[in-house]
């Protein structure tokens, strides 16, 4: 047969290896399985364990790959054995100058493979391989060594059972470099790796970007064969072998990947496979998937994998991912910019997506003349003599105080901070975006709806000295006066974005200024607090003053609410109608409390930063306020009141229902009816939430900033209120307890309550996560006394653990008294397949990359599932219902109910069961999206639509239980 020319793509074992041939800029060459003639190599173990390996498998394997791996050869077809599958046997020739090097001559003379003697057909050079294995075998050379220590190492280890990302990185630490040698290449981004040099076999995904899938491999599908390149001369082999010779590519079977899936492959094979990597570990995924900087050699010093991929066009960057890597994401954001601009391989057809940014590129001297607030300034160009306000790039600072608005907490400080920093400075401004926002109002000098054009720059103090702070976004950053904006990927943002993000972890970590929470555990562990009574916000609002202190809060009490008062239109929002009763009770609270001197007793604060709790009016009868106003007709429990919660719970409930029955204020028209009809709205808007959503009772409406703390699947998760103060509170508290040193309680039967040295089902404890060894409040779901063990539930986050009797504490009375703050939630108009069906992994894996990392969201209630009406359930993840909601990044195009649609991890329901009309609405809607993924055949419509037969098959709903949900 002819000499073909190809190159190494991968060397399989010791005496198998793949060739790839020439191809055009932009293809995937066809590649050829060769196995070398005549000869036999140790073999390798299979991966899953069931099999060893042989004797210096792995050495054999090695000296083959450093040899060949990336290197042009030429090679042809000795013969072809059909009894094993048309398994193909050839010699291959290593260029070396003028010479040509026989690779299984080689391989045999250092000791590294034998000779096979039986068959009818054999190599062209049996006899010179003969001959060097009868020298190797006199040398002792590779496996015909006598040498002891050789021997006892010629089996590798066997590769644990499981890997652990979370222990590997603590122990090897966030941005160590680890050595490895890439086995395989599963898609562009993601590869398998033995790492060095304790051959742990581990899959790496590559930090920053996520590359096309490869698709299912269909049963069957059989390994891909391939000829050599396309027709160039050869260089000269052994024994006068001819010109090289074109071959036919023949296409393989295989599965059906998504678009420049293939390329995204070939590249990083081409540049990865086979070699020796440096990876810089970043972190890992809710599903301990191991993520790191992935650098392989090129021209003797390294590259990014991941920057080759973004550049070339054949991976998108993934903003969670990003945000994991410390050093080069800024780097592949502006990569994939001028990709899509190139509308290179992924974004051959990209549009850019309207984000109300232009970049910017001006740069001027100036001085500052005004700091506005802690990230806006005005300052006056020194060349042009005119004033420009210049919001700093990428960050946010609490707003200053106004006419018509009280200032956001630490605003004012913010902006003094920067004023004497930076007034009267000289300063260089680095203009970098501008933002279209609507504005306000007349009062910010536009109409209402007319669009501001906002200018984002990046300000430095001229004449600053080495070491001394002289960017200004930075210093607001580091003393926790300004927090970092989460940018979308195709949002400009700050030349120093990188760094600012490091400074907010610092602060965060400090607890400095925004990140503080300080007089919330003294006033809490101070019990009665003395203040007096400055203002009287509204009925049950009042602003105080502490002496102790010196500082003034919001505060109000635990559980109640009074009547809304009257509001004008004013910043585009409508005017407030009064409720009955609003101006009655204010007059109360000012006649009766407006400066007084009152006694608190902190229980929490609200999200809002209110401090709640009781508020007394100190004298001979003392007057709780929250009692009061409950018991004389003006104020009203909250709707998840809960007695066991607040202080005085009881109290309460009983002052309400006497007020009810005495028709005193607010009760006045109240009749018995009107709790059943209250009982039945409940209903309606569970039903809305089972069938899609709708505007429904039960905070309907509603929309919450919030973060999702834990996928339990791709329909439910957990949520948490952002910048929640009691979530911090509670941390703080449990940091402040000796708990490590506290002695471990006794586990009571399952079915007793906590008691003393005892904890039992039901028990609100403290728990050690042992992901991280911190303490956090957990719910004892399941009591094991022989073990002991308790199965827990994490109140604040909405996961589970079972935890060692020793990792498990009593929970504090003040630590109790806060309601856990994990809420749970699933997605509005979705029906998402379940973890145990095909597809259900799949869309909880997907959910969980589209919430994870902690970003921010904004959750829009839809509607909210209660317990079923007349139950008294207690576990946290069910007591307080479940909210129905949109989940939305700030500035999306599309929410994550859209994203998990187009992904073909959910369907919608079908329009004819769907009553409500703002139900049908959202899901007419949300159907384009639906459509796309069927069109594509992404993820549950791969082979088509499950949800016709399914749905015209299911049997209709009984209707719920009252309260219940449907």
């Amino acid at each position: 047969m002819s000499w073909l020319r190809g190159t190494v793509k991968e060397v399989l074992s010791g005496d198998s290896l793949t060739i790839v041939g020439g191809a055009k800029p932009g293809t995937v060459p066809a590649e050829k399985r060769l196995t070398l003639s005549s000869l036999i190599a140790p073999k390798l173990g299979k991966r899953d364990g069931t099999t060893k390996d042989e004797p210096f498998a792995w050495q054999s394997r090695e000296f083959l790959r450093k040899k060949l791996i990336g290197q042009s050869v030429v090679f042809r077809i000795d013969y072809v054995v059909e009894a094993i599958g048309n398994k193909e046997f050839g010699s291959v020739f290593l260029p070396s100058g003028q010479q040509s090097e026989n690779v299984s001559l080689s391989i045999v003379q250092n000791g590294w493979a034998k000779v096979r003697e039986t068959g009818s057909q054999q190599s062209p050079y049996v006899e010179e391989l003969r001959k060097a294995q009868e020298a190797a075998q006199q040398a002792g050379a590779g496996l015909w060594t006598k040498d002891s220590a050789a021997l006892s190492a010629a089996v590798r280890p066997p590769a644990p059972e499981s890997f652990n990302a979370i222990d590997f990185l603590q122990r090897v630490g966030k941005s160590k470099p680890v050595a490895g040698i890439v086995e395989a290449v599963l898609n562009g981004s993601t590869l398998r790796v033995t790492l060095l040099p304790d051959l742990t076999p581990v899959t790496v995904h590559v930090s920053g970007i996520q590359c096309p899938s490869m698709g299912k491999r269909p049963p069957g599908a059989g390994a891909s064969v391939a000829a050599a390149d396309s027709g160039t001369p050869a260089v000269a082999a052994a024994d006068g072998a001819a010109a090289a010779a074109p071959a036919v590519p023949v296409a393989p079977a295989g599965p059906q990947p998504e678009p420049f899936a293939r390329e995204a492959k070939y590249f990083s094979e081409q540049r990865a496979l086979g070699r020796e990597v440096r990876i810089v570990l970043d972190g890992f995924d809710k599903y301990q998937n191991l993520f790191g900087s992935v650098m392989y050699p090129e021209a003797d010093k390294p590259a990014s994998l991941a920057e080759g991929l973004v550049q070339a066009g054949l991976a998108k960057c993934v903003e969670w991912s990003l945000q994991m890597m410390t050093v080069g994401g800024m780097r592949l954001r502006e990569m994939e910019r001028a990709c899509k601009l190139a509308k290179r391989g992924l974004w051959h057809s990209y549009v850019p997506v309207a984000t109300g940014q232009t970049k910017l590129s001006d740069t001027f001297v100036g001085r500052v003349n005004e700091v506005a607030s802690g990230d806006t300034l005005v300052v006056k160009d020194v060349n042009a003599g005119v004033e420009r306000r210049v919001q700093l790039s990428s960050i946010r600072s609490p707003r200053v105080g106004v006419r018509d608005r009280p200032p956001e907490p630490h605003g004012n400080e913010a902006r003094e901070f920067l004023r004497k920093k930076l007034i009267g400075k000289e300063v260089t401004v680095k203009m970098e975006y501008t933002r279209k926002v609507q504005a306000p109002g007349a009062s910010e000098g536009a109409a209402p709806g007319e669009d501001r054009v906002l200018s984002f720059g990046n300000v430095e103090l001229l004449g600053a000295k080495d070491g001394e702070d002289k960017n200004a976004a930075e210093m607001a950053v580091a003393r926790g006066f300004a927090s970092v904006i989460r940018h979308r990927t195709d949002e400009e943002r700050s030349g120093v974005y990188e760094r600012l993000l490091e400074l907010e972890e610092a602060a965060k970590a400090a607890k400095r200024g925004i990140h503080s929470n300080k007089y919330l555990p003294f006033f809490s562990r101070a019990g009665r607090v003395a203040a007096v009574v400055e203002y009287v916000l509204s009925g049950h609002r009042l602003k105080l003053h502490v002496p102790k202190e010196g500082v003034s809060i919001a505060f109000a009490p635990s559980g109640i609410k009074t009547p809304a008062r009257a509001a004008p239109a004013a910043h585009g929002r409508p005017a407030v109608v009064g409720e009955p009763f609003a101006d009655e009770a204010l007059a109360f609270t000012r006649d009766n409390f407006m400066q007084r001197e009152v006694e608190i007793e902190v229980e929490g604060v609200d999200k809002g930063g209110t401090f709640l709790g009781t508020v007394t009016l100190a004298g001979a009868k003392p007057v709780n306020l929250g009692l009061t106003l409950v018991k004389q007709g003006l104020a009203r429990l909250q709707p998840f009141f809960t007695a066991e919660r607040v202080k005085g719970g009881q109290e309460l409930e009983a002052a309400q229902a006497a007020a009810k029955q005495a028709r005193l204020k607010i009760w006045e028209g109240w009749t018995p009816e009107d709790d059943a009809a209250a009982g039945d709205g409940d209903d309606d808007a569970t039903a809305a939430a089972g069938e899609g959503g709708g505007a429904g009772g039960g905070g309907a409406g509603e929309v919450l900033s919030v973060t999702v703390t834990e996928v339990v699947s791709g329909n439910e998760f957990f949520i948490q209120v952002a910048d929640e103060p009691r979530v911090r509170w509670v941390e703080d508290q449990l940091k402040g307890l000796a708990l490590d040193d506290a002695p471990a309680p006794g586990a009571a039967s399952a079915s007793a309550s906590a008691g003393p040295g005892a904890l039992g089902v039901g028990a609100l404890a403290v728990a050690r996560y042992s992901l991280d060894g911190n303490w956090y409040r957990a719910y004892i779901e399941k009591v094991h006394p022989s073990e002991p063990r308790f199965e827990v539930f994490f109140v604040d986050y909405g996961n589970r653990e079972r935890a060692a009797s020793e990792a498990v504490r009593p929970c504090e009375a003040a630590l109790a008294a806060v309601p856990g703050q994990a809420k749970a939630a699933e997605l509005a108009y979705l029906r998402v397949p379940a973890l145990d069906e095909e597809f259900g992994r799949d869309a909880a894996s997907t959910l969980a990359a589209l919430t994870g990392s902690g970003r921010r969201l904004r959750a829009s209630v839809v509607a909210r599932e209660r317990p079923a009406a007349g139950t008294r359930e207690k576990h946290p993840a069910r007591a307080g219902g479940k909210l129905v909601v949109v989940l939305k990044e700030e500035d999306a195009p599309r929410s994550i109910n859209a994203e998990m649609l187009a992904a073909g991890m959910a369907r919608l329901p079908s329009l004819r069961k769907l009553r409500d009309p703002a139900a049908r609405a959202a899901v007419t809607k949300l159907a384009e999206y639906q459509e796309e993924a069927r069109r594509a055949h992404r993820g549950i419509f791969e082979y088509g639509d499950p949800g016709d037969s399914d749905d015209e098959a299911e049997p209709a709903r009984k209707p719920a239980p009252r309260g219940g949900r449907r």
